[in-house]
């Protein structure tokens, strides 16, 4: 049972029958009137440490919540929409190879076969993992589900719903340059 009140109050030790009378002329052992202390306020040291203690606990709870919070729920990420990118030098991509670059919300495979460029998404629209050039095969191959594609992006085989969405890519000043077709 929690206490509530001044334990070694005249009045409480008056009601536990410990026999202690109050003072008749309202003053406390002191010397100080009683009614000129802070009016309403009851002001205990066990009131006082309740409201530090239980002040510590909630700066620590917020301090070790918000870290775990930003990590649950990460902050959106912005990326700048554009219509044309220069994603890297030609020496990049020499021929016979492919390579992917991040161009807007997509990543993108830029294949070099016999000096003509082509781009597509590098996301397999049937489950979304990433082709890859197959030069031995001359085709793009999803290593997940054995879809495959043309250079253009157009269905092989496998169980893909979808073709590859397809790019421009040029090269301008010896940059490859990714654009929307």
């Amino acid at each position: 049972m929690a206490q509530t009140g001044n334990f070694k109050s005249p009045a409480r030790m008056t009601s536990l029958g410990q026999g202690a009378e109050l003072p008749a002329s309202g003053a406390v052992p002191a010397g100080k009137p009683r009614d000129e202390g802070l009016k309403g306020v009851d002001f205990e040291r066990r009131g006082f440490l309740h409201k530090i203690v239980g002040g510590v606990g909630a700066i620590v709870a917020v301090s070790s919540l918000y870290p775990v919070v930003k990590y649950i729920i990460p902050p959106v990420k912005k990326i700048k929409i554009v219509n044309f990118l220069v994603v890297g030098p030609a020496s990049d991509v020499p021929d016979g190879t492919g390579k992917i670059y991040r161009f807007n919300e997509d990543k993108v495979i830029v294949v070099n076969h016999g000096g003509n460029l082509t781009a597509v998404s590098a996301i397999c629209t049937h489950l979304g993992c990433l082709v890859h050039w197959d030069e031995a095969a001359d085709e793009l191959a999803c290593p997940c589900h054995g879809a495959k594609y043309q250079q253009t992006g157009e269905i092989i085989s496998g169980p893909q719903p979808l073709p590859l969405k397809q790019y421009n890519a040029k090269i301008e000043d010896g940059k490859i340059v990714v654009s929307i077709a």
